[in-house]
């Protein structure tokens, strides 16, 4: 293993380590419920009760902030890295390189992702509105 290799486990620790005395819980939603529900039809949605939409605007929610859990994970990932990249040569600034790139790139798919589940909760809250207002909660 590389000393880069090395710095990187030892950054991984403490950044787990760091997150775990906030006593933050580490929960993250079924993937196949957040797919289904990203997936819903707009008559589908008509069809489900409002109880739950609320439901599943409240299982949105829950995994954007996992998205952003992990969003600030690659941004803090990048920083280090551009903290080590002036210290490394050769192989290693090579694959540091590549982890940046990859970093990044899942970066900007997980800011999609939330723009995504924010517009979607947004459109069942207000859609949960419309028929508390037309006196339809059912």
């Amino acid at each position: 293993m590389s000393n880069l290799d090395e710095e990187k486990n030892i950054y991984r620790s403490e950044l787990d380590q760091w997150i775990k005395t906030l006593g933050l819980p580490q929960h993250q939603p079924d993937n196949a419920e957040v797919e289904t529900i990203l997936g819903f039809t707009r008559e589908s949605l008509r069809e489900r009760s409002s109880v739950d939409l609320s439901e599943d605007a409240i299982m949105l929610s829950q995994y954007a902030l996992f998205l952003q859990q992990k969003s600030n994970e690659c941004h803090t990932f990048i920083k280090w890295s551009s903290q080590v990249m002036n210290r490394i040569f050769g192989e290693d600034r090579t694959k540091l390189v590549g982890w940046v790139r990859q970093a990044e790139l899942r970066k900007e798919r997980i800011a999609y992702l939330a723009r995504k589940i924010e517009l979607i909760c947004q459109n069942i809250g207000g859609l949960v509105r419309a028929r508390y207002n037309e006196g339809n909660n059912r």
